[in-house]
């Protein structure tokens, strides 16, 4: 899944194989929920749900916080009222009141939401990815959705990226990726523009959301893709980004909500000290004021009315467009701000702009598109229209499944080529590990890299060491690496070394925005001896100057292979890791030289013994270990242990949510109980006493405590009540339904009585043996109903009947089963006598049986019985007879042979023969 995380509302997208790509709907219908997570009761309570406990709890209803995750803040000063964190939040105190403590160990705030519970600022985004997730596996009917793309701001830190992974692994997710939002727009919008090739366009993508704005700048290009001649897909390539969280939809609604406050205030100047502090007046007046904003983009003047708004005092006003244009100058002279920033981080200007996209929620108020219009038109090169072929809404949340999907193997979509940049430069330092001496700070990407980056640090020490990570100059993290001296002073002291060693590292830029220093590596080159054996040539005076130059040249030979065995011997040895080879001499050259002694003469003299130097290379992983800055991440353990408290936590909640339905069931069953007790079919079927029980069971349940009750609790009291008002209730049904079951059972016996008439009137084939197990069964149903009929008067109602409808019916459904089973009898088929030379077969086993009779000798016998024969098949057929048929098919078959030799046999006695001559 993906989540367009948003400060107000947040919308998801599922992805799933052979399923086109869908936003998710929640409980209440909607594809937009609100980023809001109650924890005001026992069970949480999540979108817009959590809304209404705003104004009776608002510190336990967190919004609007996301962004605020992995800022630094050093003191508990910083997260009080008017403290930084305040001052960074930005939107006040006054409509939102948070018990914010101080974690002074990861040197982050807290969410004081209890006595008891002191959440991570993760811990309470965590529980809107979790209800994101039910979501999705609601919508997926049931199946798990384990994978996750979040959104974030394409500024956002290296530790708020962290806290949002931490997030996701927190609420049972594995983070694929982070997408940048505005980004992810822009590959949506991909999927409807392919530019033809050789095409360069600059898209502007302004993203006026609820909390903040941001504009990224995009190269919209194409290129080959595929084996398809001439198939095109875009190419995306991230130029430059801005955001600013001090403009935003939701800053306009405060600002209506505290104009309405001060009207309120003016009008009724008694209550004017007591509004303002009181959380469910706060909560009204800013919720109407988001319905007016709404109204005025539509209409030059929007009603404010808020009923009992405080007090029971009820306020009505109006504002009009110009007043609310008026009191939002501020928010206005922002807007193009964003704008001009990226452009400088791009080094471009608006006349290099070629389309522009608006997107988000703000971007509709009257206002904004007008200044937008006009700063477009003024700075571009021609006039450029705000372009709406994105839906604002949801396009963050389909572009950012398809980012993912795009790097997965598992699904087929448009392939979409993507690059985006960083915004922080990151930079890294070798240093001891006491401090005492360091090298130089080097930059390894610096603002505007493309994501993705894969950059290995390559240095010479004899120590262990410590690498230092910093983003835009800021210390985040220090990352220990020991292991090297341990090596050096033991495993590898004894090596001849041909230098330093040699220390590498990686550290990637991950797709994600997350950067760390991983694997870091120690190699040495050690050199050696090995001892080379060579053949001498051979001395003896007796040989021939021939016998000489042939010896000479098997030597040059030998030498040859012995040399090319060493080559390849070092070629190996320099391929070798580890030092699992120390010490070890070739096998090659070894058997090099005992083939050269075997072929040496006794002449020969004795070989040379030769030294010859060789390298080896010894590498070893070192040990990192990574040391953060505040504000800290979570750790790998602490994540473990939240991930496990959200388990244990929705386990219970499931639990609750069942008591609290199988309660309601109870109370639907105590209600309905007493009403069912006094209807005239109950009563009739059930006595005083009978009914006095009920209604004692249902008085003491609900005069019961049900504290501390569990669900087998609530199960076995629900059973008890069943118990009770069950029978009464089978038994005012069986007293309705007997009033016409009579006159079933003898419609049902009248058509069986039809039934053994025709039998015994049409059907004499039938064996007497199946019509008499028949009847046998009619009188027994007719004996057995006498019987119970019988029963039943005796008893009075209030006991259990003796039969039910369902018995008798059952019965006579099978009584009836039985004798239609004999009126499918069929009748037995007549086999009449054959006729001409097989007139002695009388039947078709008969026929087959007989001796086949000899095929007449001439044409006119042949077609006179082929013709006779034809017409006993045909009637055969008719009276569906048809093994007789088979027969005389094959008897047909032999005469339509035996006639076709016969005109053959005529016509060549006819012709004349041609060895003869003709007469003259």
């Amino acid at each position: 899944m993906s989540i367009d995380l948003g400060h107000e509302f947040f919308k998801v997208a599922l992805m799933r194989q052979g399923v086109p790509l869908e936003i998710v709907l929640n409980g209440h219908s909607k594809r937009k929920t609100a980023t809001a997570t109650s924890f005001w009761e026992a069970s949480r309570v999540f979108g817009d749900d959590a809304l209404t406990h705003v104004g009776k709890a608002p510190d336990k209803v967190p919004m609007f916080y996301k962004h605020m995750l992995g800022w630094n803040f050093t003191s508990e000063a910083d997260v009080a009222v008017g403290g930084d964190w305040w001052k960074s939040f930005a939107l006040g105190d006054k409509f939102y009141k948070f018990n914010l403590g101080y974690g002074a160990e990861r040197g982050a705030p807290t969410f004081k939401l209890s006595d008891l519970n002191e959440a991570e600022g993760e811990e309470v985004l965590a529980s809107i990815i979790f209800f994101a997730k039910q979501m999705a596996e609601e919508s997926a009917e049931g199946k798990p959705v384990r994978d996750l793309v979040v959104t974030v701001p394409s500024d956002a830190t290296l530790r708020q990226r962290q806290a949002i992974v931490a997030a996701g692994e927190i609420a049972g997710c594995r983070v694929l990726s982070l997408v940048h939002e505005t980004s992810a727009f822009a590959v949506q919008r991909a999927v409807d523009v392919t530019p033809d090739k050789g095409v360069s366009e600059v898209y502007l993508f302004y993203n006026a959301g609820s909390r903040k704005t941001e504009v990224s700048l995009v190269r919209f290009e194409s290129r080959i893709a595929g084996m398809v001649a001439g198939k095109l897909a875009p190419v995306l390539t991230v130029l430059g980004s801005a955001v600013d969280y001090a403009l935003g939809g939701h800053f306009l609604d405060i600002l209506i909500a505290e104009n309405r406050l001060k009207a309120f205030q003016e009008k009724y100047p008694k209550l004017a000290s007591g509004v303002e502090k009181d959380p469910r007046a706060l909560r009204k007046l800013l919720t109407q004021a988001q319905k007016t904003k709404a109204i005025l983009s539509s209409n030059k003047v929007a009603p404010f009315i808020v009923e009992s708004l405080f007090q029971d005092q009820d306020f009505q006003s109006t504002i009009n467009r110009a007043e609310f244009e008026k009191i939002s100058e501020g928010i206005f002279s922002r807007l193009t701000a964003p704008v001009e920033k990226a452009l400088k981080d791009a080094n471009l200007t608006m006349k290099d702009v070629n389309h522009v996209e608006v997107v988000g929620g703000a971007w509709r108020v009257p206002k904004v598109q007008e200044m937008l219009s006009e700063y477009f038109k003024k700075e571009g090169s021609s006039e450029l229209p705000l372009g709406q072929h994105l839906n604002g809404e949801e396009a963050a949340a389909m572009g950012g499944a398809l980012m993912a999907a795009n790097f997965s193997s598992s699904f087929r979509v448009k392939k979409i080529f993507f690059s985006d940049i960083t915004a922080h430069e990151y930079a890294v330092q070798v240093t001891a590990l006491d401090g005492s001496w360091e090298k130089n700070l080097t930059t390894l990407y610096p603002v505007g890299t493309p994501l993705g980056g894969k950059k290995k640090l390559s240095f010479s020490l004899e120590e262990d060491f410590m690498v230092k990570l910093f983003e835009d100059g800021v210390l985040m993290s220090e990352y220990s690496v020991t292991g090297l001296k341990e090596l050096l002073d033991g495993k590898w002291k004894e090596y001849n070394m041909t230098g330093p060693p040699k220390i590498t590292a990686s550290v990637p830029l991950e797709m994600s925005g997350i950067i760390e220093v991983k694997q870091p590596l120690v190699t040495i080159e050690e050199l050696y001896w090995v001892n080379v054996t060579k053949e001498k040539p051979n001395k003896t005076a007796n040989a021939t100057s021939n016998k000489t130059a042939n010896t000479t040249d098997d030597a040059k030979g030998d030498e040859a292979k012995v040399e090319g065995d060493e080559a390849k011997i070092e070629g190996d040895e320099a391929k070798a890791e580890g030092d699992e080879a120390e010490g070890e001499e070739s096998k090659e050259a070894e058997t090099a030289t005992e083939n050269a002694t075997e072929n040496a003469t006794e002449d020969d003299a004795e070989p040379e013994v030769t030294w010859k130097q060789k390298k080896k290379k010894h590498e070893k992983k070192l040990t990192v270990t990574r040391m953060d800055y505040n504000p800290k991440p979570l750790t790998e353990a602490r994540i473990k242990e939240l991930k496990k408290k959200m388990e244990d936590q929705a386990e219970k909640e499931a639990e609750v949510g069942a008591l609290a339905g199988l309660k309601n069931e109870l109370e639907a069953a105590i209600y309905g109980s007493r009403d069912k007790l006094e209807k005239d079919e109950i009563i009739k079927v059930s006595t005083e006493p009978q009914r006095e029980e009920v209604t004692k069971l249902c008085n003491e349940l609900e005069e019961q405590d049900w504290t501390g009750l569990k669900k087998t609790d609530y199960e076995n009291q629900l059973k008890t009540l069943q118990d009770l008002l069950g029978p009464l209730e089978e038994r005012a049904l069986e007293y309705e339904a007997r009033a016409d079951l009579p006159d079933t059972v003898k419609e049902a016996l009248d058509a069986v009585k039809q039934m053994q008439a025709h039998i015994a009137k049409n059907m004499s084939w039938v064996n007497s043996s199946k019509t008499e197990a028949a009847e046998k069964k009619t009188d027994e149903l007719k004996e057995w109903w006498s019987k119970k009929k019988k029963q039943q008067k005796e008893l009075p109602l209030s006991e259990a009947p003796a039969y039910t409808k369902v018995d008798v019916l059952e019965k006579l459904s099978k009584l009836k089963k039985e004798w239609q089973k004999i009126m499918k009898l069929k009748k037995p088929k007549e086999v009449k006598p054959k006729k001409g030379k097989a007139s002695n077969a009388t039947s078709a086993d008969d026929f087959a049986k007989a001796e086949e009779p000899a095929v007449p000798g001439t044409v006119e016998e042949v077609e006179k019985e082929l013709a006779e024969l034809r017409e006993k098949k045909i009637a055969a057929v008719e009276n569906e007879d048809f093994d007789a048929a088979h027969v005389l098919k094959q008897r047909e078959q032999a005469l339509v042979k035996q006639l076709a030799k016969l005109k053959e046999d005529g016509e060549a006695a006819e012709k004349p023969d041609s060895s003869e001559k003709p007469e003259l």
